[in-house]
């Protein structure tokens, strides 16, 4: 087996990160004490660093015991210090010049604020980021530099946060992280996603929440996180609304346009969007095959022509300020074309010789579109009580039709001495039913109100897809139904679920504990053509699952959290899907019907300091952990030797991982920001017959971005990201990175965004893996459009204050995520993804 490749990083990044690091590692101190006017220390006093220019918010600290303070890693310029304190006044230093040593400065004595004033001021800033018993909360106003921004910007500086060139959002190196709007799961994924919250202003987010490891309240579904925006509350009436208009230059020539719009009165208000996406992705997949001897070396071209829409109107009804009554109807539809161009090397590997070669053309067509239709009721009083309840019934139909030709051909690709042709046609219904309820309670505890609460919920869904599959032998533009190929597969899940959760606070504790019980119950019929084929799966289980986290504040600059928790990750209905999806004769992908969930156990340590640092550490165990797994076998058939793609269940994964994420202030006009982590991997299987899998791989990564003010106006972006290692599937990862670079120009007072980049700057985007089975090796590696240059203008009309729609969840995204295909994104196959 091969060893990981040395990737030439320094071409990509070594420029970046050298000026970060050293800006960074030349940092002094400024250090100080507050007093009051008697000289008392004031402890746990306030202060932070402005710039002396325009006031700047540039870095905060607490005072010690001591009255001390000290602020670290400045870039050098003038400053003035700030201090606060409940029952004074803020006081300012004078203003300093701050160069590479140390400074003391003289001690700032706050001044009492008046009796009068005390009793009706008192002076307090919430700090940046703030480390809770379950979540980080990141507070937009905390800092003048997030004005402006919209909220995927404002994710991009959030801890643990990180974004991929086509804004796929991780948390803390993990995908497929759940986007909640005021605590309700928006069902976007990928670019649908992105548009929606670059629609998103900071005037409109009062925090954004990071949830790394959800509580009992949450479904027990999904181990990468939740991230939640908390939008701010606003009942300013009337219109507004943006367009985006979007130009995208690959290989081929892209584009996209959307709208968003919101109507508020005082008690009704309508809201709706609109997307379109039209363009053409291409990819190449190469998959050298090793079977002793033998070796299957294939070269795949294919590209996707993509045609999606997307459209959602809803309203809510507020008779008066506790209660609201809310409906949703969503609708898109999705309409790619594809054509494969594949050619396999077919010969000996000790030899170097090739013997034959096979020719393979696919030609496909798909029809897709959903429908979900929400009914809501959500009461709130000013005491913090809420009860929050859902129903939802969606639809998802899709048709997919493929041709595949393949010829067998002299090693000179002169003759064809053999050829087949066949036709699949693979339609798809899934229908979604779902209610849920969410109450929570707020209790007053040691006589505190308000830090105390207790909350309970239930979730009902139903799941029924049905799935057919109709093969062709094709012969002489004739086809022939082929009955022993043929079959369907229904499969229907029901969960019932119930939870009790509670949170309080003790001092500098806080504490927040979970029980969430599931009961899954499932039946799925393969029914072939020859009954003698037909299998069943039939399963009932009862899961529970616990959470809990513990958070200590030992002051504003240090502050510490462990949480718990166990989750659940079902199959994709499609992974279920027994029928076979060909790239050629010899290869294709399967599903599989008797998978298992995994279950997953997460423990985290994190650590913030200084209110912007963030350190953690992690462990999870996850007992039938999937695992996209390549194998072979002879086709019954033919009796030809193939090789198919299928997700199976491993024995146990073990992870360990570690990540850091801090900002990094060079000067007033250049920001930065790192995220690292490093995860190392244990993972176990035997599938028999000498089959077994035992890996053991490290891979970690880092993003960046360094943000250039050019202007009031204009800032230029440089960012990007390098992998090593990890696992995809039983695939080992060989080493990946990217660099973009971008402009962004505010327009018409700050109503329109122009926004214009170079993505993947180096070329270096393509993917590089290997995996090895019993006697199967197999190397694989592939391109995709990562190379773009990309133009998106965004205008925003009507009042810039109103609130938005109250985005919510529905009782159905978790099963909805779940039905959701691979080309469902507008994207098409634009991902960076294998």
């Amino acid at each position: 087996m091969p060893n990981l490749a040395v990737y030439p990083l320094r071409r990509v990044m070594f420029p970046v990160f050298f000026s970060l690091f050293v800006g960074s590692a030349i940092a002094q101190k400024i250090t100080g004490t507050i007093t009051d006017a008697s000289g008392e220390i004031q402890d746990y006093a306030t202060v932070t660093l402005h710039t002396a220019q325009d006031s700047a918010f540039v870095k905060g600290a607490v005072t010690d015991e001591r009255g001390r303070f000290e602020l670290e890693n400045a870039a050098p310029g003038a400053y003035f210090v700030r201090g606060q304190r409940l029952g004074f006044r803020p006081t300012d230093s004078e203003k300093f010049n701050f160069v590479n040593s140390d400074i003391t400065l003289p001690t700032l004595v706050l001044a009492p604020l008046s009796k009068e004033l005390q009793e009706v001021m008192v002076v307090a800033q919430k700090p940046l980021i703030e480390v809770q018993a379950d979540k980080l909360v990141f507070n937009v106003d905390a800092s003048p530099t997030n004005t402006g921004l919209n909220a995927l910007e404002l994710l991009r500086k959030s801890p643990g946060v990180s974004l991929d060139q086509n804004d796929n959002i991780s948390l803390k190196g993990r995908q497929n992280v759940m986007v909640q709007i005021n605590g309700k799961l928006t069902p976007m994924t990928g670019q649908d996603l992105a548009q929606f919250l670059r629609s998103l202003s900071s005037n409109d987010i009062e925090a954004i929440e990071i949830i790394a490891t959800p509580g009992a309240k949450y479904d027990a579904e999904g181990n990468a996180g939740i991230i939640n925006l908390r939008l701010k509350k606003d009942t300013r009436l009337g219109t507004n609304g943006s367009v985006n208009l979007g130009f995208y230059q690959g290989i081929t020539t892209k584009g996209d346009a959307s709208i968003n719009i919101n109507h508020r009165d005082r008690k009704v208000n309508l809201f709706g969007s609109a997307s379109i996406f039209r363009g053409r992705w291409d990819n190449t997949m190469n998959l050298d095959n090793r079977v002793g001897d033998r070796r299957f070396n294939q070269r795949n071209n294919s590209y996707w022509f993509a045609r999606p829409a997307r459209g959602s109107i809803g309203m809510d009804y507020s008779p008066n300020s506790r209660h609201t009554f809310g409906m949703l109807v969503t609708g898109g539809y999705f309409v790619p074309n594809n054509w494969q161009h594949a050619r396999t090397e077919i010969g000996s590997l000790a030899q170097n010789r090739v013997d034959s070669l096979l020719i393979a053309q696919n030609e496909g067509s798909m029809l897709n579109w959903t429908s979900t239709f929400n009914l809501n009721y959500k009461f709130a009083d000013t005491l913090g009580n809420t009860l929050n309840v859902d129903a939802d019934y969606g639809i998802y139909r899709d048709s997919n039709t493929v041709l595949n030709r393949n010829f067998y051909r002299d090693p000179e690709n002169v003759n064809t001495f053999a050829s087949s042709a066949f036709r699949m046609n693979m339609p798809r219904d899934i229908d979604i039913r779902s209610v849920k309820a969410d109450y929570e309670r707020t209790l007053q505890v040691f006589g505190k109100p308000k830090d105390s609460k207790i909350g309970a919920g239930a979730k009902l869904s139903d799941v029924a897809t049905d799935n057919t599959f109709n093969f062709f032998n094709v012969a002489n533009g004739v086809e022939n139904f082929d009955t022993d190929r043929s079959n369907t597969f229904e499969y229907r899940e029901r969960i019932a679920a119930g939870y009790l959760n509670g949170s309080t606070k003790l001092g500098k504790f806080s504490l927040q504990a979970g029980l969430r019980a599931e009961h899954t119950d499932i039946r799925g019929d393969l029914i072939a053509y020859k009954p003698v084929n037909n299998q069943t799966v039939d399963t009932a289980y009862l899961a529970l699952f616990p959470s809990a986290a513990i958070g200590y504040a030992l002051n504003d600059n240090h502050q510490i959290n462990l949480t718990y928790r166990r989750s659940i990750d079902r199959p994709r209905y499609q992974d279920l899907n027994p029928f076979e999806f060909r790239i050629d004769e010899l290869s294709y992908r399967r599903g599989n019907p008797f998978m298992r969930p995994q279950f997953t156990h997460t423990v985290e340590l994190g650590w913030t300091l200084f209110q912007r640092i963030n350190i953690s550490a992690n462990y999870a165990q996850t007992r039938y952990a999937f695992a996209n797994i390549t194998d072979q076998e002879i086709d019954p058939m033919t009796g030809k030797q193939r090789f198919f793609i299928q997700v199976r269940n491993l024995a146990t994964r073990d992870n360990i991982g570690f990540s850091l994420n801090t900002p990094m202030p060079i000067a007033k006009w250049w920001n930065g920001n790192l995220n690292f982590w490093y995860n190392h991997s244990i993972n176990k299987a035997d599938y028999g017959d000498g089959r077994t899998i035992d890996l053991r791989v490290g891979g970690g990564g880092f993003w960046t971005q360094q943000t250039f003010t050019l202007t009031p106006t204009l800032s230029a972006e440089v960012s990007g990201w390098y992998n090593w290692g990890g696992l995809w599937g039983a695939y080992v990862n060989r080493p990946q990175g990217v660099m973009d670079v971008g402009f962004t120009k505010r327009l018409w007072e700050g109503s329109g965004t122009l926004r214009v980049s170079f993505t993947d700057v180096w070329h270096t985007a393509q993917w590089s893996s290997f995996t090895e089975i019993g006697n199967l090796y197999i190397d694989a590696s592939g391109t995709w459009e990562g190379q773009q240059f990309k133009v998106n203008m965004t205008y925003r009309f009507g009042g810039k204050n109103i609130q938005n729609a109250r985005r919510r969840t529905t009782a159905a995204d978790e099963e909805s995520k779940r039905a959701s295909g691979d080309g469902g994104n507008g994207g098409g196959g634009g991902g960076g993804n294998k």
